[in-house]
């Protein structure tokens, strides 16, 4: 969504909703699921968990994949973008991203290194 009279602004909304509660709530640290569903107007749900290191779905999204393809996707729709302008044709994409994120030892935690191999 574009503000009016703003071309250089862009607002995105989406909700990202908990469905974690196994009828205690966050009692202890392993008393709920770490799933939940990032939610965006029109479009299909994400369904999401945390790594299975923290006690997530492995057969669901977590933040740092999520993380992972948003720096590959923002990367690769440039690129093209770059090409388009400059015409050069690409017929085909792909990239493999790896991250490396360090735990602290409060549970915390950052990515140290975001490396794209398109």
């Amino acid at each position: 969504m574009i503000c009016p009279g703003m071309k250089s602004k862009h607002i995105y909304t989406t909700q990202v909703i908990w469905s974690g509660n196994s009828g205690t709530g966050t009692k202890d640290y392993r008393s709920y699921s770490r799933s939940h569903q990032i939610k965006s107007r029109n479009k299909p749900t994400i369904f999401c968990s945390s790594d299975p290191l923290f006690i997530g779905d492995a057969d669901k999204y977590n933040p740092e994949e999520l993380f992972l393809a948003s720096l590959s996707s923002c990367h690769m729709l440039w690129y093209l973008h770059l090409c388009s302008e400059n015409n050069i044709v690409v017929v085909s994409y792909r990239d493999e991203p790896t991250g490396i994120m360090r735990e602290e030892k409060n549970g915390g935690g950052h990515f140290e290194v975001e490396v794209l191999q398109p």
